[in-house]
């Protein structure tokens, strides 16, 4: 339901009469615009996938197994758009897929031929079709503008993008701002969500952040090289010490051993449970197993029996 799209189905109905099949990929998580529109065109075929037992995968189940995509890790793509449409398509072979793909879009899209295959395409039958692929972002506005093409009106409402509203790691800051404006249910959904997620990955020592930083800078990446003393302060009260030296030994570690770097909390929280709080050199988990004469269920076991006894350290 974005311009890319609508542009590629406008040139492709100007070009020929051969029947065609449009699919929508359903990520779950779209706007109301782009839901009220696609629903209003019966023609189009809505894909949502489907988990083993035949229900629909949901983005914010998906998020409880997997995590919080970002854009090192953009799970959420291949699961609701390349995952849907191989789903979908399923036992069929031959079949042309044109789609409004362009290469200014990002440096992975800017290789792009005209022809294309997507990886995760198992059926070799399959061919992609990127008839857009060179058009620029003016010259596809433009054009769109000139043809008095529909457009979705979230664009109106000042988006450059209209899918996947709320959680794209892709989406620039600027947009969570509109977001917080026109859909504020949703966001504040996110938000907390943001919130859980800072807190139960102690991500103070990931990142070297605030939790209020840790919501525009969500979507990857270290927040700066060094913790600040607020980072710490804020970790520190979060953990229950009263002892900001204690806290500041979560922060920036490598390995004594192997020079790996030491940032889990688990791992910072055995090398303090079991070789003492006033340490300053640190082992990572593979060789403070080794160290200790281990197995990884031993380390499993002492993890979960030291969170049973409340240890603040965990």
């Amino acid at each position: 339901m974005g311009k890319d799209s609508k542009l590629t189905e406008y040139l492709y109905n100007k070009a020929t009469n051969i029947p065609k099949e449009l699919i929508f990929n359903n990520t779950t998580m779209d706007s109301p615009e782009v839901y009220k529109e696609v629903k209003s065109r019966p023609e189009i075929k809505i894909i949502t996938v489907k988990k083993s037992d035949g229900t629909n995968r949901s983005f914010y189940n998906m998020v409880k197994k997997h995590g919080l995509p970002n854009r090192t890790l953009r799970w959420c793509c291949d699961y609701f758009k390349e995952g849907g449409t191989s789903q979908y398509m399923s036992g069929r072979d031959n079949l042309l897929l044109i789609m409004g793909m362009r290469n200014e879009e990002s440096s992975t899209r800017s290789n792009y031929d005209f022809l294309w295959k997507n990886t995760q395409w198992k059926n070799n039958t399959w061919q992609g079709l990127l008839p857009i692929r060179k058009w620029t972002e003016l010259e596809l506005w433009l054009y769109t503008i000139h043809n008095n093409i529909s457009i979705n009106q979230k664009y109106k409402m000042g988006y450059a993008r209209v899918g996947c509203a709320i959680a794209c790691p892709y989406y620039t800051k600027s947009t969570w701002v509109l977001d917080k404006h026109w859909y504020p249910t949703q966001f504040k959904r996110f938000h907390n969500i943001l919130d859980e997620d800072f807190t139960k990955g102690e991500k103070w020592c990931r990142l070297n952040c605030t939790r209020k930083e840790y919501h525009i800078n969500w979507n990857g990446g270290l927040v700066r090289k060094e913790p600040t003393e607020e980072v710490v302060e804020e970790f520190c009260k979060y953990k229950g010490f009263n002892n900001i030296k204690l806290a500041e030994q979560y922060f920036s570690k490598n390995c004594m051993c192997c020079s790996k770097s030491v940032r889990k909390k688990d791992e910072i929280a055995m090398n303090l449970k079991l070789m003492g709080r006033e340490i300053n050199q640190f082992k990572c988990k593979k060789c403070l197993i080794k160290d200790l004469n281990l197995s990884k269920e031993d380390w499993n076991k002492y993890i979960e029996d030291f969170k049973i006894q409340g240890c603040n350290l965990f």
